[in-house]
Parts: structure tokens; C-alpha cells; sequence
């Protein structure tokens, strides 16, 4: 529903006034802005909120789901776009790769909201949550490889292989070094929730874009995960008891503030696609 009111602001709201003009300016937006300003709050938030206790029981499923899974569903993806759907020439097998990672990244908010309606268990829900956190990392880390290719970046099979294990390896490494740091900041702060929430904040977002801009150049989302799974199991010991509620409920009013947004960018930006296209 609020993708679809995006689209109706993107699609009948077109006057030259002030809010017509705003339309236009946001369907405009920067996808690697958009990228870099709600991502790291969304998955910080997501693992932070977790349940630590009934995500370690099932690491391993979701682990084997994100992982070899989700490479799994990439060849085949890419399987059905050259063998299926008849894909060749230009559009290389690569290509075809690069695709299926692309859609193998999935979102499962809507699923997980449902089941907390109906009263599923917290492992069901946990599992879903979890693997879908590790499932973006991992997708984003085979797409950054297989871009590479695809651009004709010349690299040998270790190179490949040395540049996987960084993204996905280096990730995780960053956001317990973090952990470490932001429980050490937490321990010295004492019933100030305000400072205690920005301190996650800032923590979170310069993490990220160590993560992805310095020479360090290891997955910011893996980085994230970690980070907020770290914080969910031995950070929260170092917050305050009487900040410890503020937090959490600011976390989650921030995740849902860019939940929100994105879906109506996402509809504003459709709906401009089909003033533009004539539809």
C-alpha cells in the first residue's frame, strides 16, 4: 500500500507547483544515496533486534540458506535466463550471473510481519529475519565479484577467490572490532539515553562506510550484521537500564522511518517512469 500511494505522488502530481516540483526532485534521488543513507540503519536495526538466544540455535540453518543457497538460486537464476528466456550475444553468461544475484537478495518484511500477526513461533520468524541479513550480505559481496568480470576487470581464479573471502570475511571481523569499541564507549556512559543512542548511531554509519570506502574494502552490510548481532548478545549488558527500553524503541522508529521512505521513493520514482514512458 505504500508503494502504491508512492506511485499515485509520482504519477498525478505533476502541477508546477511547490509540491509537484518536490515530486520530481525526489524520483530524481540517487540510487547510491538512497543506498547509503537508509541501509545501514535497516540492518543495524534488523540485527540489533534480534533475538541472540534463538539465532545461535539456528546459525547454521541460516548460514546454509544464505549462503551456498543463495549461489545456488544464482546459477540457476542464471540458468533460466540464457537457457529459458533465451538471453545470449551481448548479454553474456556473466551477465546472466550477475542477474540472478541481483535477485536472489531478498526482503522479507512483509512475511515477518505476518507471522508475528498470526503468533508464529520467534524461531520461524528469527530464521526468515535472519537469513534474509545475511542473504543481502552475501548477495551484495557475489555481485561486487561478478561485476568485476562482467566490466572485464582481468583477474585470475585466486584473485577471485582473495577478493571474496575480503568482502565476506572482512565484513564480519570489522563489526565485532566495533562491538568491542561501542560496548567499551556504552560502559562509560551512565543513565544518558541521548547519548547512548547516538553513540549506536554514529557507530553504525562511520562502520559502514569504513567499510566500503577506505582501503579496508570489506562488506559494510556483513560489517553490520555483525555489529548489531555483537550488540544484541554482549552490548546490551553495557546499556543502561534505564536507557536500555529508549533505545530499543528508537532503533525501531528509525527502521521504520526508512522502511517507509524507501517504499515511497520506490512508488515516486515508478510513477514518474510512467509519465516519462507515455503509459
Amino acid at each position: 500500500m505504500i508503494t502504491v500511494f508512492g506511485i499515485v505522488l509520482g504519477t498525478f502530481f505533476h502541477d508546477d507547483d511547490r509540491f509537484g516540483t518536490a515530486m520530481r526532485i525526489w524520483s530524481e534521488f540517487d540510487a547510491h544515496l538512497l543506498l547509503y543513507v537508509f541501509l545501514p540503519a535497516l540492518i543495524f536495526e534488523s540485527a540489533f533486534n534480534s533475538d541472540w538466544h534463538v539465532f545461535r540455535k539456528i546459525f547454521w540453518q541460516v548460514v546454509m540458506m544464505a549462503g551456498p543457497m543463495l549461489i545456488v538460486a544464482t546459477g540457476l537464476s542464471a540458468l533460466m535466463m540464457r537457457y529459458i528466456l533465451g538471453y545470449d550475444g551481448e548479454f553474456t553468461f556473466t551477465a546472466c550471473l550477475l542477474y540472478g544475484a541481483i535477485i536472489s537478495a531478498t526482503d522479507p518484511v512483509a512475511v515477518v510481519s505476518l507471522l508475528k500477526e498470526l503468533g508464529a513461533s520467534k524461531k520461524i520468524s528469527t530464521m526468515i529475519e535472519g537469513e534474509s541479513l545475511l542473504n543481502d550480505g552475501t548477495a551484495m559481496v557475489v555481485f561486487f565479484v561478478l561485476l568485476d568480470m562482467v566490466e572485464g576487470n582481468e583477474a585470475s581464479a585466486g584473485d577471485i577467490l582473495l577478493t571474496f573471502l575480503n568482502l565476506s570475511g572482512g565484513g564480519p571481523v570489522l563489526g565485532i572490532v566495533f562491538g568491542f569499541f561501542v560496548s567499551f564507549l556504552l560502559s562509560k556512559i551512565h543513565n544518558n539515553y541521548v547519548l547512548e543512542v547516538n553513540t549506536t548511531i554514529v557507530a553504525c554509519y562511520i562502520m559502514f562506510y569504513l567499510a566500503e570506502f577506505t582501503a579496508l574494502h570489506c562488506s559494510g552490510i556483513l560489517a553490520l550484521v555483525a555489529l548489531g548481532l555483537f550488540m544484541s548478545f554482549k552490548g546490551k549488558t553495557k546499556i543502561s537500564a534505564e536507557s536500555e527500553h529508549a533505545l530499543h524503541h528508537v532503533w525501531g522508529y528509525v527502521g521504520f522511518i526508512a522502511e517507509t521512505l524507501i517504499f515511497i521513493l520506490s512508488g515516486v520514482i515508478i510513477g514518474e517512469r510512467i509519465i516519462v514512458s507515455g503509459i
